[in-house]
């Protein structure tokens, strides 16, 4: 932040970079979408209710799968095609996630499997990410209780914070400020409902509750976009 309190790009700490999306994007896929915040760009796929044909796997509600993957040149460093532990990790949060806000019980025996795909990432690929996923799984006709919204912010140890960070915001030193902590939080904003909630670092209590409300608010501006976006998508594809 400099003297004037704007970033590197120009926005205030507040600031949200812009939001594109379009759904149907793959047509071999039940829903899809790709989604784009600023220079982050992701594809999320959404395949089934596939039915689960091991007996060992029965179950009477339906099952959830994902694969998050980085393509091999979408981050400053060259991405490996076999998934890395990193992205193993995100692919478990995004599929906890969004167990917990599909109705499983509607597709007993089957299985929903969720594809995510970070084309670029220029920060909060995690956060978009979650939200790409939600997205898809609403234009598959997946019945689901909301929508998900997903949001990263940035503490610095002198008190800055960020909204939706890039990736030199979000990745770059802590020793640049001297210490901090990043939060990556997503939720259901009809329902009031958190989804997911990650921090990494250090912060003190009375801080890190700051930054969940403002983590919260940002969820629900997002969502009002989000829902708007979607619904101008559907319109054109309808008009085709």
């Amino acid at each position: 932040v400099d003297k004037n309190k704007l970033r590197s790009d120009g926005r205030k700490w507040n600031e949200l970079r812009s939001l594109y999306l379009k759904v149907g994007i793959i047509t071999k896929a039940q829903g899809s979408v790709y989604i784009e915040m600023g220079n982050t760009k992701l594809i999320a796929a959404v395949y089934g209710p596939k039915e689960i044909l091991r007996r060992e796997e029965f179950s009477l509600k339906g099952k959830v799968s994902c694969e998050f993957k980085y393509m091999p040149f979408s981050r400053a460093h060259y991405c490996e095609p076999r998934q890395n532990f990193e992205e193993k990790m995100i692919s478990k949060c995004i599929c906890d996630a969004m167990e917990g806000v599909i109705l499983l019980e509607r597709f007993p025996k089957a299985q929903v499997e969720i594809s995510v795909q970070v084309i670029q990432d220029d920060g909060s690929a995690l956060a978009l990410a979650l939200t790409a996923a939600s997205v898809a799984l609403i234009n598959a006709n997946i019945e689901v209780k909301d929508l998900v919204v997903g949001t990263t912010l940035r503490f610095f140890e002198n008190s800055d914070v960020l909204v939706d960070p890039t990736a030199e915001e979000e990745h770059g030193p802590f020793s640049k400020y001297s210490g901090g902590a990043g939060f990556h939080l997503a939720v259901l904003p009809s329902l009031s409902q958190i989804s997911y909630l990650k921090q990494t670092g250090k912060i003190e209590q009375s801080h890190a509750k700051d930054c969940i409300e403002t983590c919260w608010e940002t969820c629900l501006r997002l969502a009002t976009g989000i829902k708007n976006l979607l619904q101008e998508s559907i319109d054109v594809n309808v008009q085709r």
